[in-house]
């Protein structure tokens, strides 16, 4: 009886050995990036970062670097005021977007069309309850007007185009198509820090206000 309790126990250890041997601790392979500059704030997705949304002629992608960033702002917001110039969505208590263009947390996608252009999706939130989440995916919502608004900027030919506003209503966040990839669970001991990259572009007093 002794010796079929050691042999069990023994075949036991064995098939543990094995199952651990399987089990390897993931480690986190993407790190957002976060870009401040002087009247803006957001978070750079990467290339590889797979996402629900599309640009005309779409070719490919790309990772937008400060640079990249600091020009889309800045051509954003010289022309946001025109092309928002009927306030679509923004009636009543919804806020006029170029009127508060500091509150937003921005998510920047990069994109490459058929042409080789650039074109960076800038997506734009003013939402404390999915701060957190905005460093972790694109937040796509329906409802919420003036609070929620999407641009793109082809950084090539300097055009801005594509303004979207949510309607008004009830908030209601958008569940991926595609699961987001690659983002794993992250390491016990984690210390690499989150990269947080300030642009420092720095505008003359006639470009304080866009």
């Amino acid at each position: 009886m002794k010796k079929i309790a050691t042999l069990l126990s023994l075949t036991l250890l064995a098939i543990s050995a094995i199952y651990a041997q399987d089990y390897i601790v993931p480690e986190e392979v993407w790190y957002h990036t976060e870009v401040i500059g002087s009247n803006y704030h957001g978070y750079v997705f990467n290339k590889d970062w797979e996402v629900d949304i599309m640009v005309e002629n779409q070719d490919g992608r790309f990772t937008p670097e400060d640079i990249d960033i600091a020009k889309a702002e800045k051509l954003m917001q010289k022309k946001l005021a025109y092309l928002n110039r009927n306030h679509e969505n923004q009636e009543g208590m919804c806020p006029i977007i170029d009127e508060h263009i500091t509150k937003y947390t921005r998510q920047y996608v990069g994109f490459t069309d058929i042409n080789g252009a650039r074109i960076i999706w800038i997506n734009a939130v003013w939402d404390d309850k999915v701060a957190k989440q905005l460093s972790q995916d694109i937040v796509r919502t329906e409802g919420g007007c003036g609070r929620y608004w999407s641009i793109k900027v082809n950084l090539d030919t300097e055009k801005v185009y594509g303004l979207e506003v949510n309607e008004d209503g009830d908030v209601k966040y958008i569940p991926r198509v595609k699961k987001p990839g690659p983002r794993i669970s992250k390491p016990k001991n984690r210390q690499k820090p989150q990269r947080i990259r300030k642009t420092g572009i720095l505008h003359n007093p006639s470009e304080v206000t866009f």
